[in-house]
């Protein structure tokens, strides 16, 4: 299995690209804009077949490009707490950049805490890390201990709670709960940034000192 990040508009935001090439299939996190038409490229010269969207959140950053998988039929995966912004992005507008629009997106399977999805040959655990945002998750995958937190965590630091919808203390709860509590060797590939893990942010996180 391998990983390949993309900074995406319109702030830098991070969409990785998993792919399998044992059965050639694949799955994006995140869709910021221009999401599917900078993979599909590598999809046609792969010969890869992708299998699904996961959005760790609803923020417009992370969902720009959902209409677009939408209309090639990629099923798109989310947490029913974030539903209103991806079906209704620009109810968002008071905190995205002036003048921006996105299309409203569908998403074709909601996910929760204690989840376990098969997709492209892999066990992925769901576990929800609201605070930032209500409907954040990580995706974890245990047999290469790998998870994609969205904006939960990142190296050295944490998602804005005080944005709509976000709650300092519920932020500092999921990440002592659902973050710290995943193996230290984990690496932990956050919605903005460079990627860290769970025992360098246990040891070092300057906002989120890790409570044993």
């Amino acid at each position: 299995m391998n990983i390949r990040t993309f900074e995406l508009p319109p702030i830098g935001t991070n969409s990785f690209l998993v792919t399998n090439p044992d059965n050639q299939q694949a799955l994006l996190v995140d869709a910021p804009a221009t999401a599917l038409a900078t993979i599909e490229p590598i999809l046609q010269k792969e010969d890869y077949t992708l299998e699904a969207l996961l959005l760790t959140h609803g923020h417009y950053d992370h969902i720009m490009d959902t209409h677009a998988f939408n209309r090639a039929n990629v099923p798109v995966y989310a947490h029913a707490a974030d539903r209103e912004w991806i079906e209704n992005p620009m109810q968002q507008a008071s905190f995205m950049p002036s003048g921006l629009l996105i299309e409203p997106g569908k998403v074709d399977r909601f996910v929760a805490s204690v989840d376990v999805l098969e997709l492209i040959g892999f066990r992925i655990e769901v576990r929800h890390v609201p605070g930032h945002a209500p409907g954040n998750v990580l995706f974890y995958f245990p047999d290469a201990q790998w998870a994609f937190v969205g904006d939960a965590i990142f190296a050295g630091g944490v998602g804005r709670p005080d944005i709509p919808g976000g709650d300092w203390e519920t932020l500092k709860r999921s990440i002592q709960q659902q973050i710290y509590t995943l193996p230290d060797d984990t690496v932990l590939y956050p919605g903005h940034g460079p990627t860290t893990s769970v025992g360098r942010e246990k040891a070092t996180n300057p906002y989120v000192p890790f409570e044993a």
